[in-house]
């Protein structure tokens, strides 16, 4: 994709960027009126050419004086920035992020670039603000568009407002955000906003908060793009990625107050040494969900019906874990249970805890089933085989039964069709069966009896597996009724 810069007449003084609605001329006052207090007076006609060759204007802006912009810079002043095209950032000094980074604080009036596009031809360049206090109003770049830049936010105080990218555009672009800290306003919590923003192939990182901050990602469409938020060593309010699109998203070391990812669609979503502490709800078309080492305090309401991958290896849970649908989550979590069969228990626990015991018996289940295949000892594990043959590990009473009239039949059968074993009164095939009904309840009625020592040894065996069966058949139905 490549930009086209073409100097045009404009005595009206109309400037638009994306769409001709959004213009410093729109009455309904959504889209800023006020454009750069230090703009050349010389306005420019944008154009995008894409990869099919297609030539589309998408602005009309006014291009900056830039010894104007070098001096309201370096003198702290109010920069107004909203419908300026930007291609050159020498204005910005010839010192890169780091090296910034040990200069002393400015105070500055404030910053805005709404409506602005800001282009840079050939390797990516600097954008950068650091080691500013901004003493009013938000810091704004709604509507506007970054292509092939590093845009580096860090040691930022905004005293009166927040930092605002909703309805921006990226490309070819990385966002670094570090060490920020808002004053909010009266409607809202302090916050850092990318609303609606539109990005292709970028890199959006927060790192080292400085304050308890709200991160929204509302609505926000992306591709190619990779979300890494690492708040250390503070607390964000929230994280909100509603309807958003992304591909990646690493959330690490972030204490949160709540999230709030509702109908989203996100390759792969990861929490990773995290403390959740009031509520969180996530849910929507998400590939692959990592809940990895986290700390929960609080409500999860997970709903991931589409989610290939779901771990909680590592994680403790003291607060409680809802899933709206458990069942179709089983076969990713299972899958991973292989590697961490305890996340099986810490949901077993949870799920004993909520009253949820039918999610508890599947849990137990395939924590059962998971110890069975790392079992060594082949007499152990054909054991074990067994026990969720006849079982399901206890979880299936009704499977029991099943096994327990299988049993008796097979037993009665026996009887019946082998030569060497006989029973006094029986003669016919339901005849034995009620003899092996009898012998396996261990009833003792008298009116039929074995008449030989090999089918005396036989009914012993019976007898003895009746016994063990049936409290083992008892105890599972017991608890299956009192739950």
């Amino acid at each position: 994709m490549q930009i086209f810069v073409e100097k045009v007449e404009n005595p009206n003084q109309e400037f638009w960027i994306w769409k001709k609605k959004i213009t410093n001329r729109q009455t309904e006052g959504i889209y800023p009126s006020t454009v750069s207090n230090v703009g050349s007076g010389i306005s420019a006609a944008i154009y995008q050419k894409d990869e099919a060759g297609h030539v589309t204007q998408i602005a009309q802006l006014q291009l900056p004086d830039y010894e104007k912009l070098v001096e309201y810079y370096s003198a702290g002043k109010e920069i107004n920035l909203n419908y300026t095209y930007i291609d050159d950032f020498a204005w910005l000094g010839d010192e890169l992020p780091y090296e910034v980074e040990s200069l002393p604080y400015t105070e500055r009036e404030g910053f805005s670039a709404r409506c602005a596009l800001l282009n840079n031809h050939g390797e990516p360049a600097h954008f950068h603000i650091m080691q500013s206090k901004l003493k009013k109003g938000d810091m704004d770049f709604s509507y506007s568009g970054f292509f092939n830049l590093n845009l580096d936010l860090c040691n930022l105080s905004v005293e009166q407002g927040n930092l605002v990218f909703d309805f921006a555009r990226f490309d070819h672009s990385n966002i670094s955000v570090g060490m920020i800290a808002c004053g909010g306003n009266p409607y809202f919590s302090p916050e850092i906003s990318f609303r609606y923003i539109k990005a292709d192939t970028v890199k959006i990182d927060t790192m080292l908060m400085s304050q308890s901050l709200s991160l929204d990602f509302l609505c926000a469409k992306t591709s190619n793009t990779t979300i890494s938020l690492d708040p250390l060593p503070t607390t964000f309010k929230e994280i909100c990625f509603v309807k958003a699109a992304a591909n990646t998203v690493t959330i690490t070391n972030a204490e949160i107050d709540t999230v709030d990812i509702r109908e989203a669609h996100i390759d792969s979503l990861t929490f990773q040494r995290c403390k959740f502490l009031e509520y969180a709800e996530i849910g929507g078309h998400i590939q692959e969900l990592h809940i990895d080492d986290c700390i929960n305090a609080a409500v999860w309401k997970l709903s991931v019906p589409q989610a290939q991958t779901l771990t909680l290896s590592g994680t403790i849970n003291t607060g409680r874990i809802c899933f709206t649908d458990f069942v179709s989550a089983i076969p990713p979590l299972t899958a991973a249970s292989s590697s961490d069969p305890a996340q099986l228990l810490m949901l077993k626990e949870n799920f004993r805890q909520t009253g949820e015991y039918e999610n508890e018996d599947i849990c137990h289940l395939y924590f059962q089933r998971s110890k069975t295949k790392c079992e060594r000892n082949r007499l152990k594990k054909a054991g074990r085989y067994m026990l969720d043959g006849i079982s399901g590990y206890g979880t299936k009473p009704f499977r029991m039964l099943l096994v327990i009239l299988a049993v008796i039949v097979l037993f009665g059968t026996l009887y019946y069709c082998a030569p060497f074993l006989s029973f006094h009164g029986a003669s016919t095939w339901l005849e034995h069966i009620y003899a092996s009904g009898i012998t396996f309840f261990a009833v003792g009625y008298g009116d039929l009896f074995p008449l030989n020592t090999i089918t005396k040894m036989v009914s012993l065996a019976e007898a003895f597996l009746g016994v063990t069966s049936t409290s083992y058949f008892l105890v599972l139905l017991s608890r299956k009724v009192i739950r």
